[in-house]
């Protein structure tokens, strides 16, 4: 966990914050849940840009390195541990088992996540806590643009399915997300120097 924010930076060329980012614009309502939320830093944004985010991981290392950064973005925190009001709030749990009721969340984000996203137990409960009409936005896909050796090299890095398999990943989360009763669209967000894949699953009314 404490190389992960170097090593992000590292591969993507320092792109990877712009990269998770680039969910912001497509999520729906304010009550947003970030799954896997890893080191924090999207919670961050999340919160900052007004939402009401709550973040989600497995790894206890990666649940403290958020805590560390919500206590010196939000140093109001008292010494007992209190957390502020502003706050964004965090749990351990499991994809497969995740304690919040049916419909919970207008939006979910998930950002370059591991291969839960291919466990069909994992994409029921994702459907299931978002609202009707509520938003899945996956972001995966990342690649620099090849202007110089260097950036084909770490393309060829970034390229390894999280499944393990050569399906292309729009296949893959298409085949995936459609099974679970989302509809699915792809959106390329694109800049001078990479490019990044967001994949928008809106969950169907049930009326």
């Amino acid at each position: 966990a404490f190389t992960y924010d170097f090593v992000s930076t590292l591969v993507s060329r320092g792109r990877w914050r712009a990269w998770t980012r680039a969910a912001i614009p497509y999520i729906a309502g304010t009550r947003v849940l970030e799954m896997p939320c890893g080191t924090g830093n999207l919670l961050l944004d999340l919160s900052a840009a007004g939402f009401a985010p709550i973040g989600v991981d497995l790894s206890a290392s990666m649940l403290g390195i958020t805590r560390d950064k919500i206590s010196r973005q939000h140093p109001e925190r008292s010494a007992a541990g209190a957390q502020s009001k502003d706050a964004p709030p965090l749990l351990r749990a499991r994809a497969q088992a995740l304690p919040f009721a049916t419909g919970a969340f207008d939006s979910i984000t998930m950002t370059f996540p591991p291969s839960f996203v291919y466990d069909p137990a994992a994409l029921a409960e994702l459907h299931r806590v978002l609202r009707d009409d509520g938003r899945l936005i996956w972001v995966d896909g990342g690649r620099l643009l090849p202007l110089d050796w260097w950036s084909r090299l770490l393309d060829a890095a970034l390229a390894p399915r999280a499944d393990g398999s050569e399906t292309p990943l729009v296949d893959l989360a298409r085949t995936a997300l459609a099974q679970t009763g989302f509809a699915v669209d792809f959106q390329t967000v694109r800049d001078r120097t990479s490019e990044v894949l967001v994949i928008i699953a809106t969950k169907r009314s049930a009326g």
